[in-house]
């Protein structure tokens, strides 16, 4: 009477198998992942520059986000103006009035007008160059791009600069873009946009 089962060879046959297939999937899956990550970030980004855009044009008032950029360890996160500074005296938001990212030490402004957004998954910015450079406040240098709430010669939602925001991932080897355009679209890309 004959015995029913595998022999080794059919075994050690399906063992490599699995395990050709699981390296193959393991690296695809983590590409997976960092590229789903590195999308979140960019997207992140993305829809707080269209959110303060739009809130300059709705409270009419000029909003600025900064960059940190400096030293390499910070540069994984930026802040950015929800909702003008008010005057203490009248109540009313001043295009002069704007709130700043705070020296070392320092207590974080008001967080439902001023917010600090950090990047993800250990998701950095490459330096924003195309942006206006503020220049070290504390330990910290910053660039900025502020959106104008249409007085004087500029138009509603005009950035005061545009460019291209770099997102790269712990490794460096994989990027993200999130674009401003001239007149302040804002778009995600995985590709480097054309010079």
């Amino acid at each position: 009477m004959r015995r029913k089962g595998f022999t080794l060879i059919e075994l050690v046959v399906v063992i490599a198998i699995v395990g050709i297939l699981i390296g193959i999937a393991v690296p695809a899956f983590e590409h997976a992942m960092t590229t789903s990550r590195m999308q979140a970030a960019a997207y992140q980004l993305a829809g707080d520059l269209k959110l303060m855009r739009e809130n300059a044009i709705l409270y009419q008032a000029d909003l600025t986000m900064y960059f940190c950029t400096n030293p390499t360890t910070d540069r994984t996160f930026y802040c950015f103006e929800l909702l003008p500074r008010l005057d203490s005296t009248t109540g009313l938001p001043r295009d002069y009035l704007h709130y700043n990212p705070p020296t070392d030490g320092e207590a974080w402004p008001d967080s439902g007008r001023f917010s600090r957004r950090d990047f993800p998954y250990a998701v950095k910015l490459a330096l924003p160059k195309p942006f206006v450079y503020v220049g070290y406040i504390g330990s910290r240098e910053y660039y900025k791009v502020t959106f104008y709430c249409g007085s004087g010669s500029q138009f509603r939602g005009q950035p005061s600069a545009y460019g291209t925001v770099k997102l790269m991932d712990q490794t460096g080897k994989r990027n993200w873009y999130v674009i401003v355009d001239s007149v302040g679209r804002v778009r995600v890309s995985a590709q480097a946009p054309a010079s």
